[in-house]
């Protein structure tokens, strides 16, 4: 889905609050992010292996109203102090060219001259009521050892497709509550049974039964982008 850029300008060195945001999800509908993790990254460029590198810095977030989608993005002082400066905006800014001497006495700091960002979360839907986790297909580890895969049978459909990307937790078993298997593929059997396709690691392999638990699906979300410039001040930085 399309979202509208918010285009955000910036002093160097000033302290910057004013970018209030109301998320709603569908539009209309303030969305509660409460049981989210949000993450909001400044960049150079879409592709993270650049030189100079693409990482810039993290704008920090104020959940001021989670439930009714309500939230600050924040830089400091010295956030926007370390910044790279787009000069020629605070030529623009005074309503002169910058030409002359001031070409090559002011050089602009970001060569890219504009960032890109981006607010993103991270979360789990329930999915479905495990009711049975036991051995599955057998498979060659690495090494030779022969083990099987963990097989999770569910109360209901579900609903879950090869690609999607689950987490565990309630089964009373370590080996699988709150393990990492965004790596792993699933293996759909039937609408109420699936299994864990192992890595090339081996992992998962079935260690213990279970009769209780939950399937969540993970998902990810970008839920508002937008450029950021940075306008360079002639003030000193302090009062010392």
């Amino acid at each position: 889905m399309a979202l509208d850029n918010i285009a955000v300008t910036v002093r160097e060195g000033d302290s910057f609050d004013e970018l209030q945001l109301n998320i709603e999800k569908p539009w209309g509908y303030p969305y509660d992010y409460s049981n989210s993790v949000l993450v909001a990254d400044i960049r150079r460029f879409f592709n993270d292996s650049t030189s100079p590198a693409s990482a810039v810095d993290t704008w920090g977030i104020v959940e001021t109203n989670p439930t009714k989608g309500q939230l600050q993005l924040r830089l400091s002082s010295r956030q926007t102090e370390a910044l790279g400066r787009n000069v020629p905006l605070g030529y623009d800014e005074r309503g002169i060219t910058q030409s002359g001497l001031s070409i090559a006495t002011d050089p602009t700091d970001e060569q890219q001259g504009v960032f890109l960002w981006d607010l993103r979360e991270y979360f789990t839907v329930s999915q479905a009521t495990i009711t049975g986790i036991s051995a599955g297909a057998s498979f060659t580890a690495p090494g030779g050892v022969v083990s099987s895969k963990v097989r999770v049978t569910t109360l209901k459909d579900h609903l879950l497709t090869t690609e999607d990307q689950i987490l565990l937790t309630g089964t009373g078993q370590a080996a699988y509550d709150g393990v990492n298997f965004n790596a792993n593929k699933l293996n759909i059997i039937s609408p109420t049974v699936f299994e864990i396709e192992p890595t090339t690691a081996g992992t998962p392999a079935f260690s213990a039964t279970s009769n209780q638990g939950t399937v969540s699906l993970y998902k990810e979300d970008t839920l508002a982008i937008g450029t950021l410039e940075v306008i360079p001040r002639i003030s000193r930085d302090s009062t010392s």
